[in-house]
């Protein structure tokens, strides 16, 4: 899949400087169609752009899509990328990635003003929980993509190799994405899930240059593009998935489909609309669906694209014309960076430009915003490719991060200059002044130093945070201690003592010591700290599953009331599950005698933790003892992402006169 990137990425370029000279050509117009207000069938989640309220007039205030693209390939040259194991970077191998015990890219990303996510890499072999977990803590919703592999490189069996029919090479993988990580146990969608794309770039790849191979291209990139959806619709109905329902895409290129029917000298419309009668007349394009696409289409599908080109093009080159063809069908752009290079007097800088797109997507009410691309420098790729990330790497290393089976330098971030700028700049503060995020502080950057999050939780690990001198960092180092006792930390207001407690023992001039600390915490617990009866031994899911997994075999050779084959299903597959299991059973098998800071710890593998927490934690409560007659908190609001608690909103009725068609009611943000 990465050498697959790599040739698309060549070719990308190719069709950007094609798509930049596009302007409106011939095409025939369609009979002009209204929107109706319509309540449909489906149970659905609006995309990330949540309709707020039904109105009966269609006129709906909307929530932008600010999204962040996400690629972290760890590397700081091109040596070693055909050496990946994998690209998913939602599996729980990169947690120390994007998790808050590491270099926590998804706060990252949530400070910058982000509302979404987009990821690439997906293998339903990993278990997404965590990932989604922490994504839905931040306030971000997810943008995940199926993975290349299926269509083109699965050797043999790809749907090249099966006519384009995609249908039962994507069933079996989508069903494995809904049991690990995409639904929760009551089988509804995870809540940090909003779209999922089909494919991306089917029309550079399905075939490769349907663009412009004549009329067959276009019909099997449809082709494939209508089985997948097929098969994903068969494995929601066979999983039984309830509730609001995720939304559709696939995100086609910004090349001019001269080999499409309709707008062959528009970028991406004319991909669009011929998806569009794909979905209407699928027998004419040599497939037969087992479920009613077009209503799945009509009520869940979101058309999307990716371009490097400016602001400035967007309506005339392509959302005049759309809005008059779907305007029915949102659109939002997934890959959007337009790369001005050095400052010139008059042109662009990425604020303005980045600021005029947002802009057009408050004006038009169909076009829902984008997602910038991209998160990090890819150096893997080499050439013009590395002026689009956001973040650099130094060659300053926060861990060692162990990558199904491969050890790789985890990097500290740097801010990555806006040469477009008239004066100093960078890409991330002008992302963050134009999404209204609070910043990204460039010296809170890089913690190479004493990290609370993974300090140990003993003498050593104590001292390491008290040399600091640093009293925010003890504080976080009590509440974690505090929280692996089974405790909730209620908020400092002065007068609870938590900040005596925490300046006392961040006190240089004392010799208290952990032990101290913790004999304090657990003896008599001070006012605030929530002490949860019902707390359990659980897989600590800030730790990376290199520390959870050997655990696991200790506890299995050493438990005495329970046999790790009776492992359920359910609870394996996944190394935290399985932890989840046999650290929660152990635990009560040591009786009351047992403390939570040595035999659940166990060098970071566990945490004793709240109810609270773990019954929040995706399907956690599945595999851990006891935890079936819990009673689950109420879910909790989420950290609020930056322009969701004060939503940029369009004028009621937007120039383009133009009406999506998403006007059920939004449940929850």
């Amino acid at each position: 899949q990465v050498q697959a990137l790599a040739r698309r990425a060549s070719r990308r370029r190719t069709l950007r400087s094609l798509a930049h000279a596009a302007m409106p050509g011939s095409g025939v117009e369609p009979p002009s169609r209204s929107v109706r207000c319509r309540r449909t069938s489906w149970r659905l989640a609006p995309p990330i752009v949540a309709i707020l309220a039904t109105r009966a007039s269609c006129a709906s205030d909307e929530i932008l899509v600010k999204g962040v693209s996400y690629g972290p390939v760890p590397l700081i040259n091109q040596e070693g990328a055909w050496q990946l194991p994998q690209d998913d970077w939602m599996a729980d191998d990169a947690v120390q990635m994007w998790g808050p015990a590491g270099r926590f890219d998804l706060r990252i990303i949530r400070k910058l003003g982000a509302n979404m996510v987009r990821l690439y890499g997906n293998n339903p072999e990993n278990d997404h929980t965590n990932f989604l977990d922490v994504a839905h803590g931040e306030g971000l919703r997810v943008s995940v993509g199926m993975s290349d592999y299926p269509y083109f490189q699965m050797q043999p069996g790809s749907c090249q190799s099966t006519e384009f029919d995609c249908y039962s090479q994507i069933k079996p993988l989508y069903a494995k994405n809904l049991q690990k990580g995409f639904l929760t146990p009551n089988r509804t969608y995870h809540p940090a899930l909003r779209y999922l794309n089909i494919l991306n770039e089917p029309d550079l790849k399905m075939p490769a240059g349907a663009v412009n191979s004549g009329p067959d291209g276009p019909k099997k990139m449809c082709k494939a593009i209508i089985s997948a959806m097929d098969a994903i619709l068969d494995a929601e109905r066979e999983a039984m998935v309830s509730g609001p329902l995720i939304n559709f895409t696939a995100t086609f290129s910004y090349a001019i489909c001269s080999s499409c029917e309709r707008y062959p000298n528009h970028p991406a419309l004319g991909q669009m609309m011929q998806l569009d009668d794909a979905m209407h007349n699928p027998a004419e394009y040599g497939y037969t669906p087992k479920n009613d696409v077009l209503e799945a289409y009509r009520t869940r599908f979101t058309h999307s694209f990716n371009t490097a080109n400016p602001a400035s093009d967007l309506e005339i080159q392509f959302l005049n014309d759309y809005s008059a063809n779907l305007p029915s069908t949102p659109v939002y752009i997934g890959e959007y960076h337009h790369v001005f290079g050095d400052y010139r007097e008059g042109v662009p800088d990425q604020e303005s430009d980045l600021a005029a797109a947002m802009a057009l997507a408050m004006k038009r009410s169909l076009f829902l915003g984008v997602s910038f691309f991209q998160y990090q420098v890819a150096y893997w790729k080499g050439g013009s490719e590395e002026e689009f990330g956001m973040f650099g790497l130094t060659e300053e290393k926060i861990v060692t991060m162990s990558y199904f089976g491969q050890d790789y330098p985890l990097y500290c971030l740097k801010k990555e200059a806006d040469k477009s700028a008239k004066g100093p700049a960078t890409m991330a503060d002008a992302l963050t002044k134009v999404y209204g995020g609070e910043g990204v502080d460039s010296g809170a950057m890089c913690s190479t130093g004493a990290n609370p999050k993974t300090a140990l939780l003993d003498q050593g690990g104590y001292l390491s945070i008290k040399s600091t001198g640093d009293e925010s960092k003890m504080a976080a180092f009590v509440r974690r201690v505090a929280e692996h006792l089974g405790a909730t930390v209620l908020p400092p207001d002065g007068a609870n003592g938590f900040g005596a407690f925490v300046r006392r023992f961040a006190d240089l001039s004392t010799h208290l010591g952990f032990a101290q600390m913790a004999s304090e915490l657990a003896g008599s617990p001070p006012p605030w700290m929530k002490v949860d009866r019902q707390a359990r031994c659980v897989a600590d899911r800030t730790a990376p599953p290199t520390v959870v997994a050997p655990i696991i075999g200790w506890v299995c050779e050493n438990a005495q009331s329970f046999s790790c084959d009776d492992i359920p299903e359910e609870c394996q597959g996944a190394v935290y599950k399985t932890a989840d299991f046999v650290l929660s059973r152990y635990y009560q098998e040591l009786g009351e005698g047992a403390n939570p800071l040595v035999d659940c710890y166990s060098r970071g593998a566990g945490v004793f933790e709240s109810s609270d927490t773990f019954l929040r934690q995706g399907d956690v409560g599945r595999c851990v003892q006891g935890a079936g007659d819990m009673v689950p908190p109420p879910p909790p609001t989420p950290a609020p992402s930056f322009g969701l608690d004060a939503p940029m909103t369009r004028p009621p009725d937007a120039e383009d006169g133009s009406k999506p068609s998403r006007a059920a009611p939004f449940a929850a943000v």
